[in-house]
């Protein structure tokens, strides 16, 4: 490595450093970080294979999920550490972008190959202000770990069509498997891959490109078919597949015009992504022209046959798992900054290789001046909403200003409140978004603990009892609110047997729905205390068979099950 390339990536290391360093005080997130703190915690030590074993749920992540548990054993619930983790993936994935233009450049004009514009590309993206919710976001690092494999299985691939060793298209589709461990959709990279491998080694005798292709492609295929096949066979369409098959209701209209608008504003976001906004819930059907035109260019850049425009056909492809997920609707927002992560690194590489075969020397300068005073204001708008991800109370605000009919977020900013004591604001808010179509029990939930925090438990209950008035259709999250708001009334000394009543009628329910044992540990303390022996012992006894054996109220129910009945004997 020279010196120069050495200067290049530590200055682009010392950028990314400088102006994500904010993020690493950000904090957790209540949408998702939080219980994925809590699941690490809940999670059993399991082996190495274990993590790669498909579950029912839609989502397939081991390799993300592995990274996350590696941070909880090394740091525990220090989240400083989860944030800097993004920040070192961010930055891996622009140096890679850096050693791809440079490749590319050196490859298109050969004297250029200490141009700056490697570095003008590498540091385009990874100061780009769409990029700021996958890095301050730490459940944002399933966008960060896909991206950065397949930018590295992207610089192999361009290697693999110089030297024209097959080996090194191998070690591609290793990093695209990997790509997809870490999220399910870098799937829709390897057509991608495979398109751009096919382009670069064009010089290569056609019998290569053929047995090329059929090395990065045949493990996909034959790999990907296996895995649907088995988990068709044990967990059928309840694995959450239904959602994709059987629940789709889009007409064929109103999908073409859907796809087109997606198109349009993810384009447009790349170029101009401001405003930001964390919780994308609708916007102008203006852009279905938008995208209608980035389709006609797609096909025309297709033509041009220019790695250059290549790159950026492949990013505007790479858009199309995000419009899948707006049609399909399998994410808490339809449209969301982070589905472009990776798009915005391809078409970024597009525009800098195109700026580094511009065969004017002037107009190369005056296009590597303006990109450069560019990266200035897009670096203060980064480093602002960096600012803006470190107070939950500040990003939930800004959402909601900005999405306004999204009740979720009415939630999610009413929690930030009530954590910093502010409960009359939080009231305010949780009101408003109780009167919203999208309102949920969430948002009754968080009313009632503020009227806990405010010992107000009559309030609390009759909260409650606005979605619980028919326990059988009544969420379960909202019962064991209920639940909860009655055992504290019991701990107060109320009127214990009407309490206990209906406290006994909650967990019932909740047992129905959640067969969880401790409930049934608790329904048995409840008989106990009222004498009731033969219920009580009914339940300890179902506990202590349903309950794990590391439970640690297990034993206490075998033993409580054998005391009653001896006494029963007794009697």
């Amino acid at each position: 490595m020279n010196i120069r390339k050495s200067f290049q990536v530590m200055l682009l290391w010392m950028i990314v450093l400088g102006i994500f360093y904010p993020a690493i005080f950000a904090g957790l997130n209540s949408v998702d970080d939080q219980k994925m703190l809590y699941a690490l915690g809940e999670l059993p030590n399991r082996a190495l294979l274990d993590w790669f074993r498909p579950g029912q749920s839609f989502y397939y992540r081991p390799l993300l999920s592995f990274t996350f548990r590696l941070d909880y054993l090394l740091w525990g619930q220090e989240v400083s550490f989860y944030h800097l983790e993004n920040i070192l993936i961010h930055g891996a994935s622009a140096t890679l972008i850096f050693f791809i233009l440079r490749q590319l450049v050196s490859l298109q004009i050969p004297q250029q190959k200490d141009t700056e514009w490697p570095l003008i590309g590498a540091l385009l993206f990874a100061l780009h202000p769409i990029v700021t919710e996958s890095v301050n976001w730490i459940s944002g690092r399933t966008d960060l770990l896909g991206t950065f494999f397949v930018l590295s299985a992207t610089l192999v691939l361009l290697q693999s069509a110089l030297r024209r060793r097959l080996i090194l298209v191998i070690a591609a589709a290793i990093l695209l498997f990997c790509a997809i461990f870490s999220k399910e959709v870098m799937v829709f990279s390897i057509p991608a891959a495979a398109f751009l491998l096919w382009r670069w080694s064009v010089d290569a005798p056609t019998s290569w490109r053929i047995k090329s292709l059929t090395v990065l492609l045949m493990p996909f295929f034959f790999g990907g078919s296996a895995f649907i096949a088995l988990r068709w066979l044990f967990y059928g369409a309840s694995a959450d597949l239904d959602r994709l098959i059987f629940k789709y209701y889009y007409s064929a209209y109103d999908t073409v015009r859907v796809f087109f608008k997606v198109l349009g504003f993810y384009g447009k976001k790349i170029v101009a992504p401001l405003p930001l906004n964390f919780a994308i819930m609708q916007v102008s059907d203006h852009y279905v022209w938008l995208g209608i035109v980035i389709f006609i260019l797609a096909v025309l850049l297709f033509f041009l046959r220019r790695s250059a425009t290549d790159l950026i056909l492949v990013g505007w492809y790479l858009i199309l798992p995000g419009i899948l997920i707006a049609l399909i609707g399998l994410a808490w927002t339809p449209l969301a900054e982070r589905y472009v992560y990776l798009p915005s690194a391809f078409v970024v590489m597009g525009i800098a290789l195109y700026g580094s075969s511009v065969p004017s020397q002037r107009l190369q300068k005056i296009m590597l001046i303006g990109l450069s005073l560019f990266l200035l204001p897009i670096s203060m708008a980064t480093v602002n909403r960096n600012f803006i991800w470190q107070d939950n109370t500040k990003l939930y605000a800004d959402s909601l200003s900005k999405s306004p009919e999204f009740a979720a977020m009415s939630n999610e900013l009413g929690i930030a409140l009530i954590d910093e004591g502010k409960l009359a604001q939080a009231t305010q808010i949780l009101q408003k978004g109780k009167q919203l179509k999208t309102a949920s029990v969430l948002l009754y939930i968080n009313q009632a603990r503020i009227f806990m925090a405010q010992g107000d438990l009559a309030g609390a209950r009759s909260e409650m009892m606005k979605v619980c008035f028919d326990k059988n259709a009544a969420d379960t999250e909202a019962l064991k609110m209920l639940a909860t708001i009655d055992e504290q009334r019991l701990h107060n000394g109320g009127q214990s047997e009407s309490i206990m009543l209906e406290l006994l009628d909650t967990y019932q329910v909740l047992i129905t729905k959640t067969k969880n044992p401790y409930l049934e540990y608790r329904v048995g303390q409840i008989f106990l205390s009222t004498g009731k022996h033969q219920d009580a012992a009914d339940y300890f006894s179902r506990a202590y068979v349903h309950a794990p054996k590391n439970a640690y109220y297990r034993e206490a129910a075998g033993k409580l099950v054998r005391k009653l009945k001896n006494s029963d004997k007794e009697g």
